[in-house]
């Protein structure tokens, strides 16, 4: 990438990721106030109630927000053509996903949901459509490279959740049932905001283009089961534990899972502004953009890893107390894993701005199986622990599928595409010195 691409890549990089990291910062707060006033039972449960909606909408989310980018981007469709259409789909989809969970209603509380309260089913499912609605519009942003308004509407629900728990948990004592409702108003208020922002520059029309909607469904069928597989694949050991131990082992292990999950942020960020600038250009130079991408993500990566190797446990101890110590060994089990799974949050973008999801779906779906096979074996031995092993085996194959067929397309070496070398800490030098008369003439 030439110099000054280089330097907006490495700010809206920067950009995305401080959002993200404030978010997080913001999340990790929610978690505390939640496992504290929940205590590890209610704190389980909480955690499948709001994983649901999430989970589910990617039985219906069709490969919408990765078309939205790479139509806008590749092909030149509108942004309000793209938009107005997302809308209808995610209230199409979304109202009538939540409307066939609640006729489920008793199964799903009964198999999925053991013990949760059947009041607080209700308010999950209405926050389907607003989900899907969210993802479809950050997609938007997305592709027009708008990352302020992206970076706030990732920021603004971590802020206004944290506030809300204090409120609901903290001074109102509300329990669960508080927690449920607070997060769906949080959701709910961020969801129409963005779709005013959305409105204001991409205006939401009443109409449907069908030749737009068969291209954008067609595209998006191949990225909808390869986010189906790798969502299932993120999720799946929660329920498998919920179902197969109980709520209080979900606590614990959702307390490592979600200070691991940090250190995918990073590789996030670097992903989200690199698919855009991926799905509008050449082959050739995609591959350069994403090597390059690769080896300087991994690399922060596995120093912000080796950060949790050393401190993770005081960590733990010092914001939840001594009752989640049980996460401890869960987390230090699971960062080799998400280091690997790191360098598959990037190569994905690459090959979808291709549109070669078909090598997305096969690493997902053979990760999938891995991680569902040996849950099904470790769990009952080794409780989350077990969990946890199974996590770092699929997530690492999961990346080296990727990696191995990048490498042979590419042409581009696995000690490039992986290792960091002597003009890239050169280049590090160049980029702050560059940068620091920006940033102090700001």
């Amino acid at each position: 990438m030439a110099e000054p691409r280089v330097g907006r890549f490495v700010r809206d990089s920067a950009g995305v990721f401080s959002a993200q990291m404030l978010a997080t910062c913001l999340g990790v707060g929610t978690s505390v106030i939640t496992a504290r006033m929940l205590g590890p039972h209610d704190r389980g449960l909480y955690q499948l109630l709001t994983l649901l909606p999430i989970t589910l909408s990617n039985f219906v989310k069709l490969g919408i927000p990765q078309a939205n980018v790479y139509f806008m981007r590749r092909r030149g469709a509108s942004a309000s053509d793209v938009a107005s259409h997302s809308l209808w789909l995610a209230f199409g989809l979304g109202g009538s996903l939540a409307l066939a969970c609640y006729l489920a209603r008793g199964w799903i509380l009964e198999h999925v949901l053991k013990g949760a309260p059947p009041i607080t089913l209700l308010p999950v499912l209405l926050l389907l459509p607003f989900v899907l609605l969210q993802t479809f519009f950050s997609a938007v942003l997305q592709a027009e490279e708008r990352f302020g308004e992206y970076n706030f509407q990732q920021v603004a629900p971590t802020l206004l959740g944290v506030i809300g728990m204090a409120i609901a948990l903290v001074w109102l004592r509300t329990g669960l049932a508080g927690a449920v409702v607070t997060q769906t108003l949080v959701v709910g208020g961020v969801t129409v905001w963005l779709a005013l922002r959305v409105h204001r520059t991409a205006p939401l029309r009443m109409t449907w283009r069908p030749e737009l909607a068969r291209d954008m469904m067609t595209f998006g069928s191949k990225s909808y089961l390869q986010t189906l597989a790798m969502t299932l694949h993120f999720r799946i050991d929660q329920y498998m534990i919920g179902f197969l131990l109980d709520p209080v082992q979900v606590g614990f292990y959702a307390v490592a899972t979600n200070l691991t999950n940090l250190l995918l942020r990073i590789s996030d960020a670097t992903g989200t502004v690199l698919y855009p600038r991926l799905a509008a250009a050449g082959e050739r130079d995609a591959h350069a953009q994403t090597s390059a991408v690769c080896r300087h993500t991994l690399f922060i990566t596995v120093v912000v890893a080796a950060g949790y190797e050393l401190f993770g446990g005081l960590g733990i101890r010092l914001l939840f107390g001594e009752r989640y110590a049980a996460a401890i060994l869960p987390m230090r089990l699971m960062l080799p894993g998400i280091v690997m799974i790191s360098l598959y949050v990037i190569l994905t973008r690459n090959f979808t701005s291709r549109n070669r999801q078909e090598i997305n779906i096969t690493a997902a779906g053979a990760a999938l199986g891995i991680n569902v096979a040996l849950n099904l074996v470790l769990i009952p031995r080794w409780g989350i622990v077990g969990a946890a092993i199974s996590t770092a085996v699929s997530y690492s194959t999961a990346a080296l599928i990727l990696l191995v067929v990048f490498v042979r397309e590419s042409g581009t070496g696995i000690a490039r595409t992986l290792l960091i070398g002597r003009a890239d800490l050169h280049g590090y030098r160049q980029l702050a010195r560059s940068l620091a008369p920006a940033q102090a003439a700001d």
